[in-house]
């Protein structure tokens, strides 16, 4: 069966090999919310697209992760990645914010966001961009901000793109796991999951990132992923998040590091060691058995929510 195959014999790599959802992941969230955006919204968007070479919103959604990876490479390509990374050096802490599990407002992420470089500032920054007809020096361009946002929207939906496990540890006893924001500022995390290995090389944040979207659909064509979940999951299951636009990702967060109990429910920390990058800490846990299936759903939901949150903020722009 292909999950067993996955889940015991695929390993991943590192996690900074990989795309936030996997590119099969992003490309099926925009694609859906392509599907679900007025005609009108349409047209803005298209124009955006059009400008930067991109057929449609899917292709545009894996950029900001390529970019990224390109910082490491001696020929970057794409062929804008050098002097993106030259402008934003910073650009690869936009994908993610390290909260703790138990978080219940924005409010209380005040300890554990200091300054912008996050992927919930980074959604309002590209808001702003995309609702200004000529971008201030130091800002991306409004075509980089509409792939920037389509990416980052399906980030900030990946529970361990905003959820984190905080830890006591002890040289005699397993890693304790922390949940409580006042209880865990100033202790280590294990960044997303990225420091969790169930396995040799098998980090618990790629299981998330490619290997549950795998066992969605029995496919790797993110068209037909894409329309798996809008026959398995109706965009009237999400009304649109309550408040101002600008500020939805601060609510999203909130809900994803909150949705992350489910990735942390049931795992066993073994021991922690002290490493060297790119791991600072490794952590070895095992996981419950009906791990992959129970959070093959949460994946799917997640995945849905962000195409059709992503439609309804484009939809609710304030477009030049």
């Amino acid at each position: 069966m292909r999950a067993l195959i996955l889940f015991f014999g695929l390993t991943f790599g590192s996690i900074e090999l990989l795309f936030g959802w996997g590119a099969e992941g992003h490309r099926a969230m925009a694609n859906l919310a392509q599907e679900l955006i007025s005609s009108q919204t349409q047209t803005k968007v298209q124009q955006l697209l059009d400008e930067c070479g991109d057929r449609d919103l899917a292709q545009a959604s894996t950029w900001a992760d390529e970019i990224r990876e390109n910082a490491h490479l001696e020929q970057s390509r794409p062929k804008d990645a050098e002097s993106f990374n030259r402008q934003f050096p910073n650009n690869a802490s936009w994908h993610f914010v390290n909260l703790p599990l138990g978080i219940s407002s924005y409010v209380e992420t005040e300890r554990y966001i200091h300054g912008e470089n996050d992927v919930i500032h980074a959604i309002e920054r590209c808001i702003a961009v995309l609702e200004t007809r000529e971008p201030v020096p130091g800002d991306p361009s409004r075509a980089q901000a509409l792939r920037l946002l389509v990416h980052f929207v399906g980030d900030i939906h990946q529970p361990l793109h905003c959820g984190t496990g905080f830890y006591r540890l002890s040289d005699t006893e397993p890693p304790v796991l922390v949940t409580n924001p006042e209880e865990a500022v100033g202790l280590p995390t294990d960044r997303g999951g990225n420091d969790l290995f169930y396995a040799p090389k098998q980090e618990l944040h790629a299981l998330w990132d490619v290997g549950l979207v795998e066992q969605i659909a029995d496919t790797f064509d993110f068209r037909s992923l894409a329309a798996l979940l809008r026959q398995r999951y109706s965009q009237g299951s999400w009304p649109a998040t309550p408040g101002d636009y600008h500020r939805w990702a601060e609510t999203w967060a909130i809900e994803s590091a909150r949705v992350a109990n489910s990735a942390y429910a049931g795992i066993r920390f073994k021991s922690a060691e002290s490493m060297g990058e790119p791991n600072p800490l490794w952590i070895s846990i095992a996981l419950p058995p009906e791990y992959v299936k129970r959070n093959t759903t949460v994946a799917a939901r997640q995945l849905t929510k962000a195409a059709v949150r992503l439609a309804q903020l484009l939809d609710r722009l304030r477009w030049p």
